[in-house]
């Protein structure tokens, strides 16, 4: 609630304040007030995500278990796109997207990581966005026909997965 409470005082201060600064001369009390109105917006803005990242915790969403779970399904069915794509390429892609659609709910369920400080999360997101950068090439590469480009990215994804695996295993 202090998230909305927040953005719609940010978003008051923002309109009030660019009407009254456009007009000739400037209604520079109200300027100011608009000002404060914006940062007493951005403060409660700031402490309703801070409630919704410890109500995400204590419901035991983005725990590092769930965490290494989806990380572990991935590199399983990479493993089987990498054995796959000897024999049918198409079927290998399809399977390569259908991982990479249930990586995206992984930037998601990590937010509550930052609860354990800014420098793990963003070790841990560095290299989960590398990892599904070179996955999300080679998926290209295999669209567009090029199998040996395709295959650098995806060991290199692969390979860039497991050191998330192990980043968020060792850090836990």
């Amino acid at each position: 609630m202090k998230k909305l409470v927040g953005n719609v005082m940010l978003t008051a201060g923002l309109i009030t304040g660019a009407i009254a600064s456009a007009r000739n001369p400037p209604l520079w009390f109200a300027v100011g007030g608009a000002l404060f109105i914006m940062g007493a917006g951005i403060v409660l803005r700031r402490q309703g995500e801070k409630e919704e990242l410890q109500r995400n915790i204590t419901k035991g969403e983005g725990r590092e278990v769930e965490l290494k779970k989806v990380l572990e399904n991935a590199l399983t069915e990479i493993e089987r796109v990498m054995k796959e794509k000897e024999t049918d390429l198409e079927k290998a892609r399809k399977r390569l997207g259908k991982v990479l659609e249930t990586l995206e709910t992984f930037a998601e369920k990590a937010q509550p990581l930052r609860v354990k400080g800014i420098k793990f999360y963003g070790e841990i997101m560095t290299s989960f966005s590398k990892a599904e950068r070179h996955l999300n090439r080679a998926w290209s590469a295999y669209a567009d026909g090029y199998i040996r480009e395709g295959d650098a990215y995806l060991e290199s994804g692969y390979a860039q997965l497991r050191e998330t695996s192990k980043l968020l295993k060792s850090k836990s």
